[in-house]
């Protein structure tokens, strides 16, 4: 059976008592879990004293996790974690916290394995499961500091998005890199639009992204302002093109762009699930459906969508 180990860790700024008493109570894992954001309505029984927990879904599967040791010192805790759909395999998670002068260092760990004829993913999985845990303690963070996880999503469904002429500015970059490149592409290319070509622009920005690869840290995107027509006048670093009409299976993620990635692992857990067949033609897209310069970034929705067919 392939080997899985992932790990992360994040600072939280409470004391370790206090976070050892949620994670260590299934009970309230609903209301920072990362993976219910793709089905609110999972079906959730947990034991009354808050070790054992069982999730049964449509889009996230059937499986349970028990507590196995606990610590009076408020720095560990482990369970054992076992899938049963759609796939059976076992695991242990474990949690560590140590006090630092800033708050807790809470790190989130998984060693098990794969089903043997899955070994081909395990590279994949290891990345994948790394950011379902990062993404988990960010609302964990979230939801002890603030008493608000900020993520919220509203699933549209199936979409018609009309056709438009777009202007851009295309980047290769790591993914790691990608939100600071894009916020500087955004700027320069938005300040640019409204200084020479304000009112060619027909609607809001978006971000076509065309290569997205966690396993090997690479991603090609364009940033782009939809227009009535590409003026002639383009700057040399900047792209045009036409985006095509056309369906979508599609959601809204309310919260700040920190928390965007629990949009995309939604729709993608949904397509796993076979809810919509996305278009190999068309890559996924972005819509920034307000501004962070004039919006409270708990405020700031995103609309992502896949290009799919549908019979």
């Amino acid at each position: 059976m392939p080997k899985i180990n992932v790990s992360q860790s994040i600072i939280i700024k409470e004391k370790p008592k206090k976070i050892y008493a949620i994670i260590s109570d299934f009970g309230q894992w609903q209301t920072w879990s990362p993976w219910l954001l793709a089905e609110p309505e999972c079906n959730i029984n947990t034991s009354k004293n808050g070790t054992l927990y069982h999730w049964q879904g449509e889009i996230v599967g059937e499986g349970k996790m028990r507590i196995s040791e606990k610590s009076d010192k408020h720095d560990y805790l482990s369970a054992k974690l076992e899938f049963i759909k759609p796939w059976k395999s076992k695991s242990m998670i474990y949690f560590h916290l140590i006090e630092k002068s800033e708050g807790t260092e809470l790190t989130w760990t998984m060693k098990g394995g794969l089903p043997f004829f899955l070994f081909w993913m395990k590279k994949s999985m290891e990345v994948f499961i790394g950011e379902d845990y990062r993404r988990g303690l960010g609302l964990l963070k979230d939801w002890i500091e603030t008493g608000k996880t900020n993520s919220k999503i509203d699933f549209l469904g199936i979409q018609e998005l009309e056709a438009c002429d777009f202007i851009g500015v295309k980047r290769k970059c790591t993914t790691s890199e990608m939100g600071k490149c894009m916020e500087e592409d955004f700027t320069n290319l938005l300040t640019e639009c409204h200084q020479k070509w304000d009112k060619l622009i027909s609607g809001l920005p978006f971000s076509i992204y065309h290569k997205f690869d966690m396993v090997r840290d690479k991603a090609v995107y364009v940033a782009a302002v939809p227009m009535i027509s590409v003026p002639d006048d383009l700057s040399s670093h900047m792209v045009s093109g036409k985006r095509p009409a056309m369906k979508t299976y599609s959601l809204v993620h309310l919260g700040p762009y920190r928390h965007i990635a629990n949009g995309w692992a939604a729709l993608i857990m949904h397509m796993r699930a076979k809810k919509f067949k996305p278009s190999k033609k068309i890559p996924p897209m972005e819509i920034y459906l307000n501004s962070p310069k004039d919006t409270d970034e708990l405020k700031l929705k995103t609309e992502i969508l896949f290009p799919a067919k549908f019979s």
